[in-house]
């Protein structure tokens, strides 16, 4: 397993001139938003911590019919250790999958994931939208609420909201690719494979 890398363009942009997560300084106004897809098995957490420390936005994966797990908590306690260490550097976009299948009730499974991402510390706008802001808004360390997008990879549901959100959440933190600054890159995994030695994955 791996840390795989991908990029969604945005309705209408070209490829031709999209090269990052965001809008650049030097006139690209066609971004895209660029994914590391981190395993989600428990064995894997060395992984998910790297590609959560590389990130902008932590994108929470949960399970309408499942909700908050193991894995998630661990994610979570990641992006709340970011959050503290580093303010503003980091927010939490929460995305509910398979809301298409049967027997699953995406209002009900909303408000069940709302209530656990609560009880441990994480609040999400549609949470934070019901309470006076005096009461959460000095305490909460951990950046805006987060967004959370009913979404299902077999029909598409809420996937165009999805990304648009993410662009937004890229707005309201500025983030801007320098088109004239040096280039960065971050190694996210390494290995060692026969015949080729130590590789990285940038």
């Amino acid at each position: 397993q791996t840390v795989s890398a991908f990029q969604v363009l945005l309705p209408g942009a070209d490829s031709s001139s999209s090269s990052s997560s965001s809008s650049s300084s030097s006139g690209n106004n066609n971004p895209g938003v660029t994914f590391l897809d981190t395993p989600g098995h428990a064995a894997f957490r060395s992984m998910r911590r790297s590609g959560s420390h590389t990130a902008d936005v932590i994108v929470l994966v949960v399970a309408a019919d499942d909700g908050v797990s193991a894995q998630t908590v661990e994610i979570l306690d990641t992006y709340k250790s970011i959050a503290r260490g580093q303010p503003g550097s980091i927010t939490l976009v929460v995305a509910m999958t398979k809301v298409d299948k049967p027997g699953v009730n995406a209002e009900e499974s909303r408000i069940a994931i709302e209530n656990q991402l609560l009880e441990r510390g994480i609040y999400t706008e549609g949470v934070a939208s019901t309470m006076p802001s005096n009461d959460w808004e000095e305490e909460y360390e951990y950046g805006p609420p987060a967004q959370l997008f009913p979404v299902s990879g077999v029909t598409g549901e809420g996937l165009d909201d999805f990304v648009e959100g993410l662009v937004l959440q890229s707005e309201v933190m500025d983030l801007r690719a320098d088109g004239t600054a040096r280039a960065e890159g971050v190694v996210i995994d390494a290995r060692v494979e026969r015949g080729l030695g130590v590789v990285t994955d940038c």
